[in-house]
């Protein structure tokens, strides 16, 4: 039975990988690029896929994966305590994605209103703006549904699809969201709710076509 105003102490293996990440951060930020191509190596699979739940492009998502290993490289000096390295970068992630998803809409916001202008410019920035390469989970995944689901997806805004995947996919409670993101609880479970709703709105909408 455990003791009333006592943590559970960590596993000693949880333990060991902290350290272990500490240590190569400590050596990055002496310039020991071994030390950080260590610490890609060991983030890079879960940056990627946090980076692509947000931005639904492969091509996309390694842009801007290399975007964040960049800035984590420029900036480990900022992070006070080495052993939260892995969270740290997830912050960075998210940060770097939700920007990229933004600054994409709004060259696709700036093109479409280019269309009405008299000689028809921006009609081929258009073009190539919505016509996005095919969703690695499309092109692997078979099943009606998934295919639906990733496709009601892809028409989530992206600060939308960002809490979405970090409370559905990463099991994060909604004040770790907030802190992630930099958002009021508040704005948290308004754009959670407003996803989900969207999503049975689309799939609804796709299930009667």
């Amino acid at each position: 039975m455990k003791a009333r105003g006592h943590s559970e102490p960590a596993h000693p293996l949880d333990d060991a990988r902290l350290e272990a990440v500490a240590r190569l951060v400590r050596r990055a930020r002496r310039g020991d690029r071994a030390a950080f191509d260590g610490l890609v190596e060991r983030h890079l699979a879960a940056t990627w896929k946090a980076v692509w739940r947000i931005v639904r492009s492969r091509e996309d998502a390694e842009d801007v994966v290399q975007d964040v290993f960049v800035t984590a490289w420029q900036r480990l000096g900022d992070l006070e305590d080495p052993r939260r390295f892995s969270g740290w970068l997830a912050r960075i992630a998210t940060t770097r994605a939700l920007n990229h998803v933004e600054r994409a809409e709004q060259r696709l916001r700036r093109a479409a209103q280019s269309l009405d202008a008299p000689d028809g410019s921006g009609r081929e920035p258009v073009a190539r703006l919505v016509s996005p390469a095919p969703s690695p989970l499309r092109a692997l995944e078979r099943d009606e549904l998934l295919r639906r689901l990733a496709a009601c997806l892809d028409e989530l805004p992206g600060a939308w699809r960002a809490v979405l995947a970090l409370r559905e996919h990463d099991g994060l409670a909604y004040d770790e969201i907030a802190r992630r993101l930099d958002l009021a609880l508040g704005t948290v479970r308004s754009r959670l709710a407003r996803a989900r709703l969207a999503l049975r709105d689309c799939l609804a909408e796709d299930s009667a076509r």
